[in-house]
């Protein structure tokens, strides 16, 4: 078989806690269990195993998602892949040049250029000047940052960071295998998509596709086949739906155990409130794919609470595609309380209309406690298109369209000059009236 990636019986394990030798830290450990002897310690209690005899293959073309909870042993796997640490046990067997898109931008020196930091990547990457050169105007071109490309990148928002660090790391060459961990969390929607063509051209050039997200729309538009992964061993491999399908079973069933035994098996889920959907819906009760800027939307968030939290402050931002916050909106400033008992529950907040200018968003949620300077939980709606008169990202043109109404007056067949000083500053007066939606 024309195998590119092959894991075979794949162990890692950290040491939890103090593991130094140093005489400091050997008396630490000596001085903690004279003052706590009742407390004894196993073996197993200082490790953590992240792959516990992970086995499968990838053949040459193929792609394949990785998914489940956090901790679960997903980005292990790829530190493994790419060489940064080393396998505990087992076997590991790559064929190839292996690229990995982890940290996309991670690189980039905030006083350089975009021009001067894709040449100063591109060389680190291994490749001369010229090089370089002969991809830079496919680079910028896939970057879409033509206008910005002489800027400092500290001055580039995260999605612009995104793109040129994607356009960077895809054009410079054609990895044998691609890993590609979250790197499209950031950005907007459309560039996304040309992200995704790009890793499926890829594909059929043959590269095999390794992809770990908890965007399940992604991995579904990526990826042929998946791994289901759950604290460190493979739980099913196969179609990618079908995995999916087993993995969102599998949650829906610890929520369940969660709230019908409160504290017990707690570290499945994290923490003490989940958000399970955040949904952007019109009117009829819908979800919202596309919207006119005059209509109303409700933003709504479903949560499982594991044990009651009390008061607590719900935080929506509405957040345009290249990473600028629109409008945020508060519970605690709107003076709506909001307290949060074991169980399943829900929070809504609906604009009417939504305002905003052509283009497109999606909402975040943070549940923050009473206090507001802990977040509890956080998450985000999928993408939605708002068509209004103009496009929001056309300079001048501002984020909202608010809700307006013109007052002006005219005396036809008089001209100014006919008309005294101060009657002339009478009739050339108008006014402008704007309301505004208080929750934009």
């Amino acid at each position: 078989m024309n195998y590119t990636v092959r894991f075979v019986n794949v162990s890692k394990r950290y040491d939890l806690g103090l593991t130094r030798t140093s005489l400091p830290g050997l008396v630490s450990k000596a001085i903690k269990r004279a003052l706590k002897p009742s407390i004894k310690s196993t073996p197993n209690d200082n490790v953590l195993w992240a792959l516990r005899d992970a086995s499968f293959e990838l053949k040459q073309g193929e792609s394949l998602a990785m998914i489940g909870s956090n901790g679960a042993g997903k980005t292990t796997s790829l530190k493994l892949l790419a060489n940064i640490t080393k396998p505990t046990s087992g076997k590991i067997e790559t064929k190839g040049k292996i690229s990995a898109l982890i940290e996309l931008g991670a690189g980039f020196h905030p006083d350089l250029t975009g021009r001067e930091n894709i040449y100063l990547n591109g060389i680190i990457l291994g490749l001369k000047r010229n090089e370089v050169a002969s991809r830079f105007d496919e680079i910028v071109s896939f970057s879409e940052l033509e206008r910005f490309i002489d800027t400092p990148v500290k001055r580039y928002s995260s999605g612009m960071k995104v793109r040129l660090g994607f356009a960077v790391a895809a054009c410079i060459n054609i990895p044998d295998i691609l890993l590609v961990d979250e790197v499209l969390a950031v950005g907007d929607a459309t560039f996304r998509q040309k992200c995704i063509k790009r890793i499926q051209d890829l594909m059929e050039q043959g590269t095999s596709i390794i992809f770990v997200s908890h965007n399940l729309w992604l991995v579904q538009a990526v990826c042929t086949s998946a791994l289901y992964l759950e604290r460190g061993q493979i739980i099913q491999r196969g179609n990618t739906a079908e995995v999916i399908a087993a993995y969102d079973r599998d949650l829906n069933l610890r929520r369940a155990g969660n709230l019908k035994n409160p504290g017990e098996n707690q570290t499945q889920l994290e923490g003490d409130l989940e958000i399970v959907k955040t949904e952007v819906l019109d009117e009829g009760g819908a979800s919202v794919g596309e919207t006119r800027n005059d209509k109303a939307v409700t933003i709504r968030v479903r949560y499982v609470a594991y044990k009651g939290i009390g008061e607590v402050n719900v935080v929506v931002r509405i957040i345009r595609s290249d990473g600028l916050t629109c409008c945020m909106m508060r519970t605690s400033l709107d003076k709506f309380p909001v307290s949060v008992e074991q169980g399943a529950g829900e929070v809504s907040v609906t604009l009417d209309p939504i305002q905003l200018y052509g283009g497109a968003y999606y909402a975040q949620v943070l549940f923050r406690d009473a206090s507001d300077a802990e977040t509890i939980a956080t998450a985000s709606s999928d993408w939605f298109y708002v068509t209004g008169s103009v496009l929001s990202h056309q300079e001048m043109n501002g984020v909202f369209e608010p809700k307006r109404k013109w007052n002006g007056n005219s005396s036809p067949g008089v001209v100014a000059a006919d008309l005294a000083p101060e009657k002339q500053i009478n009739q050339i007066s108008h006014s402008s009236e704007s309301t505004q939606n208080d929750t934009i």
